[in-house]
């Protein structure tokens, strides 16, 4: 924990104290604060060089801003902790907590028996994960181990040169329809939504004949937006959708399209077409789903249509057509990515804002 997040008051006072103190134990605790608030080291080293466990340096620290040299000179100062998290504890939880990227509601509150010497229940637990810490409880995204660290740049790159292509070609930015494609398969009997019930185990009525629709999207920031189902996803399939996408931005002079890796959007029929239609394709760095915004409506639709009894086929294509009109038709999936990605761009600058 930096020196910027915990701060030591008083520090005129302390200096004083530390030049007037006989008390070698008492010199020693103000030695430890004096280094700690001038040097701007990590808690943690600063700790180490003393020779002192992080947690009693915290206390030392906590104590000399809300006693003052009174705490800090208190004999038989206790080393226990107050009976309740005070703003001070949430600051050091908080630093603990990002020692790992997830936790379960049962091993913060581990944490903070073993660290705090207090116990809550459960439910407690979680009010202050949501309400003091400020951590969101949610399914992680999947990422794969294969990504590439530097993904984020690649794709960067990728953009920047099709960008100055366009640019060179005298295409203004207003006349540039910028998307993203993806396939999914949407499943009647899909049950991944988490539900608020007075029942332990609840039950909800499906129609379990199974039938899935192969759904491809186009998710425009700039220009139309456009969905369609597919009979299956080879290449032939894809080559008709970019026409339907083109025909839907017939007044775009180019098309940026970015999409991934599936074999059949590498495909030389594909790549010949989008060439004719004037649509450029970015393809994502290997195994990064996540950087594809309409990944995020894809799951969107998925969890309404995890709630709905569907009773046909042609029903749930209602309901995803339904659904899409409406997400599609939303900024907000987006957001991350357009700060990210189009905010260095001078072509996307009102897409910043």
């Amino acid at each position: 924990m930096k020196g910027e997040r915990l701060f030591i008051a008083r520090q005129i006072k302390l200096v004083e104290h530390l030049n007037e103190e006989k008390n070698i134990t008492i010199k020693f605790k103000l030695a430890f604060l004096k280094c700690f608030s001038k040097l701007g080291r990590d808690l943690e080293e600063v700790c180490h060089d003393f020779g002192i466990a992080v947690s009693t340096g915290y206390l030392w620290i906590r104590t000399w801003n809300q006693a003052g040299y009174a705490g800090i000179a208190e004999e038989g100062q206790r080393t226990g902790r107050p009976p309740r998290l005070d703003d001070w504890d949430i600051i050091w939880l908080k630093h603990l907590l990002r020692q790992q990227p997830t936790w379960t509601a049962a091993e913060v509150r581990e944490l903070i028996e073993r660290e705090f010497g207090l116990t809550f229940s459960p439910d407690q637990v979680v009010r202050i994960l949501r309400q003091r810490v400020g951590m969101h409880f949610s399914k992680p995204f999947p990422r794969d181990y294969r990504r590439p660290a530097d993904a984020e740049a690649q794709l960067q790159a990728s953009l920047h040169e099709v960008f100055m292509t366009l640019k060179n070609k005298g295409i203004s930015q207003e006349d540039i329809a910028l998307g993203f494609i993806d396939e999914a398969s949407p499943r009647n009997r899909a049950n991944s939504v988490r539900v608020w019930s007075f029942e332990k185990n609840p039950v909800v009525d499906k129609n379990t004949t199974h039938f899935k629709s192969n759904t491809i999207g186009f998710y425009a920031l700039q220009g139309v937006s456009m969905h369609a189902f597919l009979a299956h996803s080879k290449e032939e399939s894809v080559v008709s959708f970019l026409k339907q996408v083109k025909a839907a931005n017939a007044t775009a002079k180019a098309i940026v399209i970015i999409l991934d890796n599936y074999s059949s959007h590498h495909a030389a029929t594909v790549k010949k077409t989008a060439e004719q239609l004037d649509i450029y394709l970015i393809y994502l760095p290997s195994y990064s789903p996540d950087l594809n915004p309409l990944e995020y409506i894809w799951k969107s639709i998925k969890r309404i249509l995890s709630r709905e009894f569907v009773h046909t086929l042609d029903e749930m294509k209602e309901k995803i057509t339904e659904e899409w009109n409406v997400l599609s038709g939303s900024f907000s999936f987006a957001r991350h990515w357009i700060s990210e990605f189009l905010k260095p761009e001078s072509y996307y600058n009102d897409l910043c804002v």
